[in-house]
């Protein structure tokens, strides 16, 4: 007796085949996700980000065997479903186009390694709005703050979207699609092993700048990261700038030297003021 409940291709096959195939279905998705989740748990303290990987792995293997034993109920054989996935992708694909594309994109990112977890990037791309501050003016004087875009720490590549924890804390979901055609700047590379930073502060005209410079290299004599002191350019009418470059290896955190160099350059600023004060006029 025929219901009207399925579609007329499928009223000739056997409820117990269709129960089947959904339940091995239903049951392959349940076993692959409790199987990954234990195989992350396992590996992470030992493999750490590289333990995500293993694990999307397992879920991508998994999820293709359920679906082909789902189709097999059918009397469709492994063969024959690939053959006709042509055809099927395109229908598909025009009604999930954005999913698709983010399915796809994800498995590019995953074995090319575009971006793994443990990544520190920085993601340029129009289609993560984002809008920096215009003032005040100070905040771009230093490299650390010019470049426009998310920055943290990614936490997870999955296979429709990955995740990163930005600088603030906040958990950001990217879709892959985005990630792929985004510029990234990865803030642990695998080619460098050193990065440069600068620093650039403001002296009134009032102060030499042969002695400003005297003063500031000195004060900075016993810094071994130092590698430049410059004047770089003159702000306004009524201050110059001097520029401090210093180069600190990759896994040495920066700001903490940078911090060091800052508190001995205002040191110097006061030093110059006494001075000037001093003075006979």
């Amino acid at each position: 007796m025929r219901l009207g409940l399925l579609p007329p291709e499928l009223e000739g096959v056997p409820s117990l085949t269709i129960s089947n195939s959904l339940l091995t279905l239903v049951g392959g998705v349940w076993l692959t996700r409790s199987v990954s989740g234990l195989l992350l748990k396992a590996l992470l303290p030992k493999m750490q980000h590289r333990a995500f990987m293993a694990a999307n792995a397992v879920r991508i293997f998994g999820y293709t065997v359920a679906v082909l034993l789902a189709l097999s109920f059918f009397g469709l054989s492994p063969v024959a479903v690939l053959a006709g996935g042509t055809f099927g992708g395109l229908v598909i694909g025009l009604g999930a186009q954005p999913l698709l594309a983010n399915f796809f994109a994800g498995l590019i990112v995953l074995f090319t390694r575009y971006i793994e977890v443990g990544d520190e990037i920085r993601v340029f791309s129009p289609r993560l709005p984002y809008d920096r501050a215009s003032s005040p003016a100070y905040k771009f004087f230093s490299p650390d703050y010019v470049y426009v875009g998310y920055r943290g720490r990614v936490v997870d590549v999955g296979l429709l979207y990955s995740t990163m924890v930005t600088d603030e804390g906040l958990e950001l979901k990217i879709p892959n699609t985005v990630i792929f055609d985004a510029a990234i700047v990865n803030y642990r590379p695998r080619y460098s092993s050193s990065r440069i930073y600068q620093v650039r502060y403001e002296y009134k005209v009032d102060f030499d700048p042969e002695m400003v410079l005297g003063m500031v290299k000195k004060a900075l004599a016993d810094i071994r990261e130092v590698r430049e002191v410059v004047l770089n350019e003159q702000s306004d009418k009524e201050y110059y700038i001097i520029r401090v470059k210093f180069q600190v290896p990759v896994e040495e955190n920066w700001s903490l030297l940078k911090s060091e160099i800052l508190k001995r350059l205002i040191s110097v600023h006061r030093a110059l003021r006494v001075q000037l004060q001093a003075s006979p006029a």
